[in-house]
C-alpha cells in the first residue's frame, strides 16, 4: 500500500462501523485523503468500488453485534466487579463528552421552532428507544402539546400516521440499525412533506436521511450494551429549551395541573 492508502486502512479498521454508512468522500475527508485514494484503494483490495466495500463492512457489522456478544464485552469492559460503579460512570461522562462535541445548540433550536409550530407533535421509536418516546411524551403533555406517540410495530404504525399533515412535525428516536417500521415511517411522511426531527447516534442514519433536523445521540460503541443517558439527554435538553422559548405556555399549562390536582384532591 501507498502511504496514503496505509492511513485510510488505520482509519477503517477503527472505526468500522462508522465507515460502513459513509460516502466515499465523507471517507476521505474523516481519514484525510482524497476521495481519489479512497476509490484506488477499494480497486486495490479487489473491489469494483468503494460501494462494495461498504456493503461487506455493514455485513460484517451486522454479523458481529448480537445481544450476546454485547452482554460479553460489557462484562469483559467491566471485568472488575468492584469497579463496576466507577467504571460505568466514566463510561456515561465519555459518551456525554461526545454529545456535547457533536450535538449543536443550533439545532436543538430548529427543533424547538417546528415543535412549537406544530399541530401534533407525532413520536416514534420501537425497542430501547420507546424509553425516550415515553419521556418526551409525558413533558410534552404536561406542557399542553398534543402528542401523538407510536412505540409498537407492525400496522399500528401505518394505522397512527394515516391522519398525519404537513401542519403536523414527526420526531423519529432510532440507534444502530433502526427497525424497518421506523424507516418505513419516516419515508411516508416525508412523502407528505411533514417535517422530519431525528435523535440518532450518526448523521449516516438511514434515518437521517429524510430528517429536517438531526440530533446527534451517539450511545457508545456499537458492540457493547449501549446506555440511553446521550439520547435522554439530548431529549431533556430539547424539552428545557422548548420551555425557554415558550415560558408563559410553560407555566399556564401547569397551572391548570395545579388546578385540578387540588380540585380533584390527587
Amino acid at each position: 500500500m501507498s502511504k496514503r492508502q496505509l492511513k485510510l486502512a488505520m482509519y477503517i479498521l477503527k472505526n468500522i462501523e462508522e465507515t460502513a454508512f459513509l460516502t466515499s468522500a465523507k471517507l476521505g475527508e474523516k481519514a484525510g485523503v482524497s476521495e481519489a485514494t479512497v476509490i484506488r484503494f477499494a480497486q486495490f483490495l479487489g473491489f469494483s468500488g468503494f460501494k462494495d466495500i461498504k456493503e461487506n463492512l455493514q455485513q460484517i457489522v451486522k454479523q458481529k453485534i448480537t445481544p450476546k456478544i454485547k452482554m460479553k464485552e460489557t462484562i469483559e469492559r467491566v471485568k472488575n466487579k468492584e469497579d463496576v460503579f466507577c467504571n460505568l460512570i466514566n463510561i456515561d461522562k465519555a459518551i456525554l463528552e461526545e454529545v456535547n462535541r457533536n450535538c449543536s445548540e443550533k439545532n436543538i433550536k430548529r427543533a424547538v421552532e417546528y415543535l412549537r409550530k406544530a399541530r401534533i407533535i407525532y413520536i416514534i421509536g420501537l425497542g430501547i428507544s420507546k424509553a425516550i418516546v415515553d419521556f418526551l411524551e409525558f413533558r410534552l403533555n404536561r406542557l399542553g402539546y398534543n402528542v401523538m406517540a407510536i412505540t409498537n410495530g407492525g400496522e399500528e404504525v401505518i394505522d397512527k400516521l394515516m391522519g398525519i399533515s404537513r401542519k403536523d412535525i414527526i420526531v423519529g428516536v432510532g440507534f444502530f440499525r433502526p427497525h424497518k417500521e421506523l424507516i418505513a415511517a419516516l419515508d411516508i411522511v416525508k412523502q407528505k412533506k411533514v417535517s422530519i426531527i431525528v435523535i440518532t447516534d450518526s448523521e449516516f442514519s438511514p434515518i437521517a436521511t429524510n430528517a429536517d433536523v438531526i440530533l446527534n445521540a451517539k450511545r457508545g460503541p456499537v458492540e457493547l450494551m449501549t446506555s440511553l443517558v446521550a439520547p435522554m439527554s439530548v431529549a431533556n435538553i430539547l424539552i428545557l429549551t422548548l420551555v425557554m422559548e415558550d415560558k408563559k405556555k410553560s407555566i399556564d399549562s401547569f397551572a391548570k395541573l395545579d388546578k385540578l390536582k387540588v380540585r380533584y384532591h390527587l
